[in-house]
């Protein structure tokens, strides 16, 4: 677990990763009717066949300040890929995809020229076509397993808009589609898309996985809870109000009501944790106020919680699942979280000198980690 708090802290100065979002949208015209797809992506990281999660930076510069010649070949091959590697499929069909535009080594130097100090991640674009049958019902997609997790939002003529998350190299589900010469309506009671079963699973997942293994800073603060008291019933009480609290701001921000800059959220979120463990250095026992503490502060992470689960989209004719299963997939992780720390180091907790080697070390590196984190999203 701490191995794990440590190289959090010591890879958060790479490149900040970036996300796959694929737009694909329905567009009807004299012609008939197309798909046009445009994913915004890592291009370094892509041209180099890699994931934006796992490339390094020295890998990127080498191609970025390289031959031209080779960044050309390299980009070339990245299209051809794409081309055969990013399907879309009419009725279980797989259509020819016709590439409008991708990734150049002008388009990089433009890049570099209005992003002057900011060179990675270099954020670009594929834009693709495909020509749909005449009467098509419905259309999927898959994305190649290179993109990593993709944020698939899907536009139809008469029917909401649809995002959602996809796992690497996932098939999206069907997504019906307005035949031709239809009255247009702003819905359908057709089922589309996913199930709510299937909806609350995904993002009860993608909660789960915001804490274990992505949600260092949210997992660290559950710990400093721990360590300070292992007692079973004074942590859950005081993970219970830390829930109760990022629940309420993470709708309230997913619905528009509450907006912060991250820039603000982040250093706060930092701030909590640092407090935390700060505040088991200076006492033996769980005040009062602690589980108020835990409330005020998961307001704080909700914001932290939002940010993320807007960056991943959500399904507008089901908002309320998505949220909830969030939320229980978040609260698994915290449990998780607790249960690990109950049987590495709980077994002592009852011991003299459970304070003097276990509690007050494990909370000074954890401030100190926090300490770091804060300072490097202020600066």
């Amino acid at each position: 677990m701490l191995f794990a708090a440590t190289a959090a802290s010591a890879t958060a100065a790479v490149h900040p990763v970036v996300g796959t979002v694929a737009s694909i949208t329905v567009v009807e015209g004299p012609d008939g009717r197309y798909v046009e797809v445009i994913v915004t992506h890592d291009a370094l990281a892509y041209a180099l066949n890699d994931t934006s999660t796992r490339i390094t930076d020295p890998q990127m510069y080498a191609l970025l300040d390289g031959p031209i010649e080779d960044l050309a070949a390299t980009l070339q091959d990245g299209r051809e890929r794409f081309q055969s590697g990013f399907k879309v499929f009419a009725d279980g069909v797989s259509l020819p995809l016709e590439i409008v535009q991708s990734p150049t080594v002008e388009s990089i130097e433009q890049w570099k020229f209005d992003k002057p100090g900011a060179r990675l991640p270099v954020i670009l674009e594929f834009i693709a076509r495909a020509q749909l049958p005449a009467n098509c019902a419905s259309i999927a997609v898959q994305a190649p397993a290179v993109f990593d997790e993709v944020v698939l939002g899907v536009t139809r003529p008469g029917r909401e808009s649809t995002f959602m998350p996809l796992a690497p190299a996932e098939l999206s589900p069907d997504f019906l589609l307005r035949q031709p010469g239809a009255a247009v309506s702003a819905g359908s009671p057709e089922p589309d898309g996913e199930s709510t079963l299937g909806v609350a699973w995904r993002y009860a997942v993608i909660g789960y996985e915001h804490i274990i293994p992505m949600g260092f800073d949210h997992a660290l603060f559950i710990f400093g809870l721990f360590l300070l008291n292992a007692r079973l019933k004074d942590v859950v009480w005081q993970t219970t109000t830390f829930t109760i609290a990022h629940t309420c701001t993470l709708t309230l921000s997913t619905l528009g009501l509450v907006r912060l800059p991250m820039g603000l959220v982040e250093p706060v979120i930092a701030l909590t944790i640092a407090f935390v463990a700060i505040e088991n250095l200076f006492t033996t026992k769980v005040h009062p106020w602690r589980p108020a503490v835990a409330f005020v502060f998961g307001l704080a992470h909700g914001l932290g919680f939002a940010s993320a689960l807007q960056s991943i989209g959500l399904p507008a004719s089901q908002l309320a699942v998505g949220i909830a299963a969030f939320s229980v997939g978040v609260e698994c992780g915290h449990i998780s979280i607790l249960l690990a720390a109950f049987a590495l180091i709980g077994w002592w907790r009852k011991k003299d000198w459970y304070r003097a080697r276990i509690s007050i070390p494990l909370s000074t590196l954890v401030a100190l980690i926090a300490l770091y984190w804060f300072a490097q999203r202020v600066l």
